[in-house]
């Protein structure tokens, strides 16, 4: 199916919406736009995957998109000149040319690189275009560019010039400089023991701070470490501290379907500042996001230290809302959230795809509408792809984050349109309606009386002592007010009350913890043999 045959389609589908594609994971920029002979253009430049780093790929893929920022439609016929900063060394500097406005390029990061100037080791490879002279995509074929460029942690400065371009007309009087930047973490990997011997490595990935003092406490599913940030950078205003904490799939302690609450200097933060990507088939990634906003608010609540302690720790077992869809080639696919979301914020939808047999249906291709009750659409994604349509769920899993705005029905249109980077002749669409509501109270699992929050509340305040507290926990474990399930206790030598489980107290008087939480502190306890009951 030519490009110009998929537009159309598309606009029969949809009434277009540029959403955020956050199921692909990307890292990158968009410069601000220009203004160029009555045009407003600007330029992207997207690094995935997302969370890169040169030991774990071999390569990754550089995206640069020229367009018109009022139309969003790319510029035909482009010639750029892309230069790639790290600290301020060139490690990268050549024409490229594409012919629909979207350059991508292949790179393959190369390290020891023994050149004082660092541009000299870096290599180009690929076809030359005929007229425009410079490395160009041909076929399924990408110009690659290997040296010392993503080969360290840091910000690559992308400095892109527009040379010439075709579309609305030549423009070779003047170049168009745009200057964007990608970032690549730092990664840090540490061991985890658990009580049984097993051991399971995690990786820590960070934009812009150092991790240190990483702690898994196995009792209270919870994990653990301090930033350091640039004090300079934090007080910018669009300054975002990123992690992302990298598990393996059978890790137990944090899975899919269950809550995740992530505490910064004790204040926790809000949901959609919070990702749980469960698409690979080999790791979850839980991704945390500080902005500049959230660090001002924490440092209202509990004041700010450098470096900042960063919890993570796991909650109560999601109720899930789901749809199912069927396709006419035999494929069919789940679509599920949340039961308990909030409307009038980003909520997680997980998008399963499966072939005839129930298999995973690997590298598809899908886009998607929601409408309101009204028919009006609030909601769609058609991917980025310039050499195709839809977004890509490449191990037949994605997650898409989409911002209902009210309780009410809703319709999502569900479209299967290809599969290994082509677009089917035709497209498949499936329908299903919904309903978001008030999100519905969890049921209490471990029948914990309310108003032993105000107790646990003055324990970690100080205002009930931690006899007082313990003597209170076992009569009510006595007169089976308080159900704490049986476990094998294991007496220390040590009775002092573990600090982590006052906090948790307090944290859940205050509802910033749920109850199974709670629990597991006194759990613990039980444990050690510092509460008994006969």
């Amino acid at each position: 199916m030519s490009t110009k045959l998929i537009l159309i389609v598309c606009s029969i589908l949809f009434v277009v919406s540029f959403s955020p594609v956050h199921a692909q994971h990307h890292s990158g920029s968009l410069a601000p736009p220009i203004d160029f002979d009555g045009l407003k253009v600007a330029l992207t430049t997207i690094l995935f995957p997302e969370d890169f780093t040169s030991d774990d790929s071999n390569n990754a893929n550089l995206s640069i998109r020229f367009f018109d920022s009022e139309t969003n439609a790319n510029i035909k016929s482009v010639t750029y000149r892309v230069e790639i900063f790290h600290e301020n060394n060139l490690v990268a500097n050549e024409y490229f040319f594409d012919e629909d406005g979207k350059l991508d390029l292949e790179i393959k990061p190369k390290t020891g690189c023994q050149e004082k100037e660092l541009w000299k080791c870096t290599k180009y490879y690929g076809e030359k275009h005929a007229i425009a002279g410079a490395y160009y995509a041909r076929g399924d074929s990408f110009p690659v560019i290997q040296g010392p460029v993503f080969d360290k942690s840091g910000q690559y400065n992308i400095k892109v010039s527009i040379v010439g371009a075709t579309n609305p007309k030549t423009m070779t009087t003047k170049d168009l400089l745009f200057e964007t930047f990608v970032s690549i973490p730092q990664k840090e990997i540490f061991l985890i023991k658990t009580a049984n011997a097993q051991e399971y490595p995690v990786s820590i990935k960070s934009y812009n701070s150092k991790i240190s003092n990483f702690n898994y406490d196995e009792l209270a599913d919870k994990i653990s470490y301090e930033i350091h940030l640039d004090n300079e950078h934090a007080m910018q205003h669009d300054f975002i501290s990123r992690h992302a904490v990298i598990l393996q799939k059978d890790f137990s302690s944090f899975k899919q379907g269950y809550d995740l609450n992530v505490f910064v200097q004790g204040i926790k933060l809000e949901d959609d500042s919070i990702e749980f990507d469960i698409s690979s088939p080999d790791q979850n990634i839980i991704r945390t996001n500080i902005t500049h906003d959230e660090l001002m608010q924490i440092e209202d609540k509990a004041g700010i230290s450098n470096p900042l302690k960063v919890e993570i720790l796991s909650g109560d077992k999601k109720v899930f809302s789901e749809r199912n869809f069927i396709f006419e080639n035999g494929f069919s696919a789940n679509v599920s959230w949340d039961s308990n979301s909030d409307v009038g914020k980003k909520i997680p939808f997980t998008f399963s795809f499966f072939d005839a047999i129930n298999k995973p249906v690997n590298e598809v291709l899908f886009a998607y509408s929601i409408t309101d009750s009204a028919g009006k659409e609030i909601w769609s994604n058609i991917g980025t792809g310039g050499k195709y349509l839809g977004v890509l769920a490449p191990h037949g899993i994605s997650q898409e984050s989409i911002l209902i705005p009210t309780q009410g029905q809703y319709k999502i249109k569900l479209i299967l349109t290809g599969q290994n980077s082509k677009n089917f002749a035709e497209f498949l669409t499936s329908t299903a309606d919904f309903k978001i509501g008030q999100p519905s109270m969890q049921q209490k699992t471990d029948g914990v009386p309310s108003w032993i929050k105000n107790n646990a509340g003055w324990w970690s305040n100080g205002i009930v002592g931690d006899q007082e507290f313990v003597q209170s926990i076992q009569f009510l474990m006595k007169e089976k007010i308080l159900n704490i399930p049986a476990t094998k206790t294991n007496p220390s030598e040590s009775q002092e009350i573990p600090t982590w489980v006052k906090n948790n107290a307090g944290w859940w008087s205050q509802d910033l913890i749920s109850e199974r939480d709670f629990v597991k502190g006194i759990e613990f306890l039980v444990n050690q043999g510092i509460i008994t009951v006969n």
